[in-house]
């Protein structure tokens, strides 16, 4: 059984409002926006068409009953042809029908590219690459598992079979499989918005994200890598102090590389972050200054793969070499990968160890926060490493047991 309806976007507005159809059949609802707007005291609610004393009116009202007339065609043509009638075949063929002239009607991906595209003015290249990792991974998932991603069949059985290809076809870890299932789920509520997507099974969508290790340099492993001669390999060099200048400010790569005379000022970095967009203002320890001053306030500027793999390689050089190992999780799998330290370095780590150290010092951590543009400690957290030393420091001088002075000097 098929119905349509022509409802407002928003019948109390005091101006125009969007007209929308909204076509429902086999349990499933279409939201379709006509492209025509009315103001609520010239639409008659009941009729769901516009009063006939407005100008205009018979040829609204006349686009409105075609728009009837194509949906239910589309819909009756569908079933005899025993096609699989989704929101996307019906608005791609109703598009065609109202808007000849229309750019091709966009399917799910068609979508999810108008919002990566949309993206860009306000997201980081990271993010705007994991969206793009998301799509190609439904893609390659649509192919291999023969499962057609329309929005209609976003739930819990796509939820299941999707977790179970990226786990054992892929051999993604549940964490990165958790930051995949958050990239879907912001696309699919931007769909649905917009009025393209009215399944919301994804909101009932969750995924344990585990606590992940975290590697840092020690105070004193530092201090080693800032100390060491490197003049006969200046590309190490240059790579480490771009790194110990991170481990210093709690600046992210990507901004390191912005840092010059001009964002300086008073011995402070003033910059507007690359990832968030946030005005970030970082004061300058003496490590730091030294630091800029030998490269006269400029980095040479050298890319993210590249300095990764030339941080291993320094670490190695410089014999950051501490046996470690990292715990991670592909559903009941327990993966864990024990090798030297300086097989873990990337430049992400020069971050966590300007936190980790910045409060074995007991800088407080919203002074901590500030610096590194935190909004929350439920982030913030994830950077955190408190060591055991620390945390025997703590109780010690919190729980320690009174001396006989101490008590004298009480009484």
């Amino acid at each position: 059984m098929a119905k349509s309806n022509f409802y407002l976007k928003d019948s109390k507005s005091k101006g125009e409002s969007l007209i929308y159809l909204f076509f429902s059949y086999n349990g499933t609802r279409l939201k379709y926006s006509t492209g025509e707007s009315i103001t609520p005291k010239d639409w008659n609610s009941e009729a769901q068409r516009a009063k006939k004393s407005m100008t205009g009116a018979l040829e609204l009202n006349n686009l409105l009953d075609r728009i009837e007339e194509e949906v239910r065609r589309i819909y009756r043509n569908g079933v005899t042809n025993n096609h699989v009638l989704t929101n996307e075949y019906i608005k791609e063929r109703l598009d065609r029908q109202i808007n000849p002239g229309s750019n091709a009607p966009k399917d799910f991906f068609g979508f999810f590219d108008e919002f990566k595209e949309l993206q860009k003015t306000t997201k980081s290249n990271p993010t705007l690459q994991k969206y793009q990792t998301t799509i190609n991974h439904l893609k390659s998932f649509q192919k291999k598992r023969k499962y057609t991603v329309v929005f209609e069949k976003i739930d819990s059985k796509f939820m299941e079979y999707f977790q179970s290809y990226c786990l054992q076809d892929l051999k993604i870890v549940d964490n990165s499989f958790s930051k995949y299932i958050k990239a879907l789920k912001t696309f699919l509520n931007w769909a649905t918005e917009r009025g393209y997507n009215t399944n919301l099974a994804f909101l009932k969508f969750k995924v344990k994200e585990r606590d992940a290790d975290i590697i840092y340099l020690t105070e004193k492993e530092l201090l080693h890598l800032l100390d060491f001669d490197l003049k006969e390999v200046p590309y190490l060099e240059r790579v480490r102090d771009a790194f110990c200048f991170g481990c210093f400010t709690g600046l992210r790569f990507s901004d390191i590389a912005r840092v010059s005379k001009s964002t300086i000022k008073k011995d402070e970095i003033h910059l507007v972050s690359e990832k968030t967009t946030e005005s970030i203002r970082i004061p300058l320890n003496d490590y730091a200054l030294e630091i800029l001053e030998k490269y006269d306030y400029s980095f040479p500027v050298i890319s993210n793969q590249k300095s990764n793999d030339y941080l291993k390689k320094l670490g190695e050089y410089c014999s950051i070499d501490d046996s470690v190992t990292l715990t991670k999780f592909r559903g009941a799998e327990e993966l864990s990968s024990t090798k030297p330290k300086y097989k873990f370095l990337s430049t992400h780590v020069a971050r966590r160890t300007f936190v980790t150290l910045s409060l074995e010092k007991r800088m407080r951590p919203e002074i901590v926060m500030s610096i590194t543009g935190h909004k929350d400690y439920k982030t913030f957290k994830k950077y955190i490493k408190i060591t055991d030393k620390v945390k025997g420091a703590e109780m010690k001088s919190i729980w320690h047991k009174p001396k006989q002075n101490d008590l004298k000097e009480a009484v």
